[in-house]
């Protein structure tokens, strides 16, 4: 195991506290980042205003990509003033998927859910739809809100996926219509102006963004960028348009670049650094090579898919969580401690949709001491769900660990990287949550941000983060390398066991989108049976690191 003082080197806190450092585990202690003094103002996920008072409940599951498109575009419209909101259902996400239960659209779906559990004591009621109509949900929300449509946008089918994110760029500041040309020819009858018509206006992806960019990025909000991608008119294919009520209500710009493309690939720079340092980058592109691409520039992707109505979720005043109290076990010598956690929290895909149903939905759920992350901009972007999610987890003997994005801007790009830390910092304490998920650069987000406990690593299947059997204090944070649930990869940790010592293990047992709850006990049975004359603990994440703490003869506050 590495002592803090190797790992100081890669911080730029420790390098200014390394006048007071002696070694060893103890490294450091007490010292916490002057590098949060960074101004938020205006740079946290941005919230509907306009409070919800009553729901309209509008069903998409028999509108085509185009109709649910121009619907959801709508609600954000509606929804950005009105007390009386759009609450739509069944929309279309490829990506949605998993070890789900078949709906009507064949995708875990939540619109119901959460009715059901955090709206019931606001009053609803359900649009009528003509289902013999073409895009009835479409069809019958441009006839209640016409007054509030001030025109239409046309988008390209030729260049479909950037003239879609142009378009919702223009209707955000337009309060116009997101339409095809077939949908332009179903609502001429109403006699709504043609605010733009992109059709045959470009011929690629970068000449309608310098476009847009010239004409509606100063005008945008500015709080958080946006770009999205995968949006095919091909009901299968498609990623849909689930977030674009957010983005319109909100005003955001969003644009569409091809990341596989070279040329395109390094066209981002131009959009991407018209932004603060440090800006969240929400929306979704390629993870991989996303992720690099925008900690190089100072920024940090945070994928937001298939995450229907936020524009409601986020009017409701934003919550104050309140921390776990960590327990510290008896340190056995010949004891392995574990704590599982169930990841890709910060994706608000898994936040929003795939952790819930399977909490609610698993058998075993509770069984096994679990830390699930969650994105903890929930506090503000959907503070009723956070509300449950503290209520339902903490009565089951769980953990609420946050993951702010699957990096983080570049330590070298430090304007970047200090708001990052801020940002995190924020959010953090503003959720009540003692445990981080951080793999790029998680030692250096340890020093800065000074979380109760850092889970480091990609599961240790790849060159992010720390080693599995690595774990150490990086001045108050206990840090812990991660590996995955495989045996060949719990295996190799394990024999890592040092001998008459207690060892501390961080499994990361996959996603929600499979139910992650039975697969811990799976787990838990495995490690049980090795029987390799150790005793196995499963704990909390946060016990995990009061147990080392206590072990080192540390405070475990």
């Amino acid at each position: 195991m590495k002592s803090s003082l190797t790992h100081c080197f890669g911080s730029l806190l420790c390098l200014l506290a390394l006048a007071g450092c002696q070694g060893g585990d103890a490294c450091c202690g007490g010292v916490r980042s002057t590098a949060l003094d960074v101004d938020l103002t205006n740079r946290l996920y941005p919230k509907v205003k306009t409070p919800t008072r009553s729901l309209v409940v509008v069903d998409l599951q028999n509108d085509n990509i185009e109709g649910q498109v121009a619907a959801i575009g709508l609600q954000g419209i509606v929804n950005r003033d009105s007390e009386q909101k759009v609450y739509v259902m069944n929309s279309r996400c490829k990506d949605n998927h998993g070890g789900w239960k078949i709906g009507p659209t064949a995708m875990a779906q939540m619109g119901q859910f959460w009715l059901d559990r955090v709206l019931t004591d606001i009053p609803q009621e359900t649009l009528t739809l003509d289902k013999t109509k073409t895009n009835p949900a479409f069809t019958a929300m441009v006839e209640r809100y016409k007054d509030k449509i001030k025109g239409v946008v046309i988008y390209d089918p030729n260049l479909v996926q950037a003239t879609i994110e142009a378009a919702t760029t223009i209707a955000a500041q337009t309060d116009g219509l997101i339409v095809s040309p077939a949908l332009y020819e179903q609502v001429k009858p109403y006699g709504f102006p043609v605010i733009q018509d992109l059709r045959g206006k470009f011929r690629s992806n970068i000449e309608c963004v310098d476009w847009l960019v010239e004409n509606y990025f100063d005008s945008a909000c500015h709080d958080v960028a946006f770009t999205w991608s995968h949006m095919t008119l091909d009901f299968e294919e498609s990623w849909g348009a689930a977030n674009k009520d957010y983005v319109v209500a909100n005003r955001l710009f969003t644009y569409f670049l091809d990341i596989q493309i070279p040329e395109e690939c390094h066209y981002y720079e131009n959009i991407v650094k018209r932004y603060p340092a440090g800006t969240q980058i929400m929306g979704w592109t390629d993870e991989l090579k996303a992720d690099k691409l925008f900690a190089d520039y100072g920024y940090v992707m945070i994928p937001f898919i298939s995450v229907e109505n936020m524009t409601v979720m986020s009017s409701f005043p934003s919550v104050q969580g309140t921390p776990i109290e960590p327990k510290a076990y008896e340190a056995d010598p010949n004891t392995t401690y574990v704590a599982m956690l169930v990841a890709d929290g910060d994706n608000l895909l898994h936040t929003m949709i795939y952790e819930p149903y399977t909490i609610e939905e698993s058998e075993h759920f509770g069984d096994v001491p679990l830390t699930w992350v969650i994105n903890p901009g929930i506090v503000d972007l959907a503070p009723r769900v956070f509300t449950w999610y503290d209520k339902v987890l903490k009565e089951a003997g769980q953990e609420m660990a946050a993951m702010m994005g699957d990096g983080s801007p570049n330590t070298d790009r430090y304007s970047g990287f200090s708001f990052y830390c801020a940002l995190t910092r924020h959010y953090l304490d503003q959720a009540g949550i003692l445990t981080m998920k951080q793999m790029i650069d998680g030692e250096s987000v340890a020093w800065n941000v000074q979380p109760y406990c850092v889970e480091g690593g990609y599961a240790g299947t790849d060159w992010r983060g720390i080693e599995s059997h690595e774990y150490h204090m990086d001045g108050n944070t206990f840090h812990i390398g991660t590996t995955n649930s495989r045996p060949e990869y719990l295996d190799k940790a394990l024999a890592r066991t040092p001998e008459g010592e207690p060892y501390f293990l961080s499994v990361m047992i996959g996603t929600a989108s499979e139910d992650a709850a039975t697969y811990a006990t799976e787990v838990k049975k495995y490690l049980e049976s090795r029987n390799d004359g150790r005793k196995y603990v499963f704990v909390r994440t946060a016990d995990l690191a009061a147990t080392y703490r206590a072990y080192k003869g540390l405070p475990i506050k």
